[in-house]
């Protein structure tokens, strides 16, 4: 018998060959050039632009229904004029009568002073009599004038809650008055960013629409020492700009960023190159044979894309990201 073999094709040999698997490359760190630049950090905050002089009105210590009401929401008044009455019933009259009273006993007194007659106990008691008088007179005008509310400044009533017939308490808010001509950014920061802000600081104000301007901060919030409501400016950081723009109007929404630290040519890398463990900061540094070696850094500022060190490295050290 004649045995026969068996015999492999070139293509069949060839589908049998293991295909040999390229491994897949591994990704390389980025590395990150040590820097020297100046680095600031900021606090921001959105705001509006706001009248600089803006105040409640209230009729002061006197309540009672209101009788004549002379503005309305939006009107422009002079400092001075008037814009509401509480009803004073019978006091008018009251006062009026009461000045007869005093002018009486004034030419009484006039009267009495040419009377040698009179003993010292007679003459203080008439004293006395007339100084109350007077009291009661001007206790009668004080009360008249505090049912008549009037504009403090020259300006635009913004808002009025009360109409003809309605009661306003003492020292109740029915309504707001405000300069328009004069304006000022108000910002409202955290109150943990409040801490780190000062007067004098600088600013960028970013107003929609009207652009970006330079400015410094001119006033920090003011808290109420009654614990009650303040001023409609006091709960805001005040910013005041090199420039301001002339076609600002209040309420024109508004972004600021405080400066509150800058250093000049400091010791930069960006917070990806920063690593942190077992209560260390540290970094891998890379030298020019690829070699690397971990260095303890000291952290000194620190922003979204900065990190300032105080010891540990220098400009133009390579580091490798994480």
């Amino acid at each position: 018998m004649t045995a026969s073999g068996c015999s492999l094709s070139p293509e069949a040999s060839d589908a049998e060959l293991i295909q040999l698997i390229e491994p897949p490359k591994l990704s390389k760190k980025p590395e990150f050039t040590v820097a020297r630049a100046d680095i600031e950090t900021k606090v921001s905050a959105t705001g509006k632009l706001m009248s600089a002089r803006q105040e409640e009105l209230k009729f002061g210590g006197e309540s009672g229904q209101i009788s004549e009401l002379m503005v309305k929401a939006g009107d422009t008044v002079k400092k001075g004029q008037t814009i509401a009455k509480l009803a004073t019933g019978t006091l008018e009259t009251q006062l009026k009568r009461k000045n007869i009273e005093v002018r009486q006993a004034e030419l009484a007194m006039i009267e009495k002073l040419r009377d040698d007659s009179r003993t010292p106990m007679q003459k203080e008691l008439d004293e006395l009599n007339f100084e109350l008088l007077v009291s009661e007179r001007d206790e009668l005008q004080a009360k008249l004038d505090a049912s008549e509310l009037t504009a403090p400044f020259d300006g635009t009533i913004v808002s009025f809650a009360k109409e003809v017939g309605d009661m306003a308490n003492a020292y109740e808010t029915i309504g707001e008055i405000a300069d328009w001509t004069k304006l000022v950014v108000a910002a409202g920061f955290s109150a943990s960013d409040q801490e780190k802000i000062a007067i004098g600081m600088e600013a960028q104000v970013q107003i929609n629409t009207l652009g970006s301007f330079k400015g410094k901060v001119s006033r920090m919030p003011i808290a109420s020492a009654s614990g009650g409501k303040g001023g409609a400016l006091d709960a805001f950081v005040l910013i005041e700009l090199d420039n301001f723009p002339k076609d600002a109007k209040s309420g024109t929404p508004l972004s600021a960023a405080v400066v509150t630290e800058r250093k000049k040519d400091a010791v930069l890398i960006p917070p990806a190159a920063l690593r942190t463990g077992s209560g260390r900061n540290y970094v891998q540094v890379v030298d020019a044979e690829g070699n690397k070696r971990e260095v303890d850094v000291e952290v000194g500022l620190s922003t979204s894309t900065e990190v300032e060190i105080l010891k540990g490295l220098e400009p133009g050290q390579k580091v490798v990201g994480r």
